[in-house]
């Protein structure tokens, strides 16, 4: 009966023990994992430039790379249809852009994966900057409800559209065109 008692408490102990360490683990991943957008006191939404982006090739950067630029954030996944019909567009956009700007497409790997969206970049001969969303972490924090979702953002990381559907070059140009 005593080693009954002792073995229950034993287990007790590793439950607690377990239990602890899951939320300290959590809340070490939440303070390393910062949120891309926060919203500032006069109401407009900011990019922080601390959040962290992954390459293709699973390398890491943050936005600050792309800081003092206007930036465009474009979510998109390797089967949606207006996606693919819109990748020759920012490839061309992309291509004519001035050097004070740049586009950044996120791709929705926790809905796709890492091999499609190396494809679809392939296929569509992308050669502007592609990231994974590899935990669904970004689309979350930027409320992707539909694909493609551009975002653009001016030089100060200040949200200024939000546009969810296709894109082409001539609306990019036109919505950068109010920037300046």
């Amino acid at each position: 009966m005593r080693h009954k008692k002792r073995l229950g408490l034993y287990f007790s102990a590793l439950v607690v023990v377990l239990l602890v360490g899951i939320v300290l683990k959590n809340v070490f991943l939440n303070e390393a994992t910062v949120n891309p957008i926060v919203e500032n006191e006069d109401g407009t939404k900011q990019l922080v430039f601390d959040a962290k982006l992954t390459r293709l090739d699973e390398s890491s950067t943050t936005f600050k790379e792309y800081n003092g630029k206007v930036l465009i954030v474009n979510f998109w996944a390797s089967w949606c249809g207006p996606c693919q019909e819109e990748a020759s567009e920012l490839r061309d956009f992309y291509n004519n852009k001035s050097e004070n700007v740049e586009l950044l497409a996120i791709n929705a790997t926790s809905k796709d994966s890492s091999e499609n969206a190396m494809k679809f970049q392939e296929t569509y001969n992308l050669n502007f900057p592609i990231f994974l969303d590899l935990d669904g972490k970004l689309q979350k924090s930027f409320g992707i409800l539909a694909y493609p979702t551009t975002f653009i953002f001016d030089s100060k990381g200040i949200l200024k559209y939000s546009i969810e559907g296709q894109v082409n070059q001539k609306e990019l140009n036109k919505y950068i065109d109010t920037l300046y």
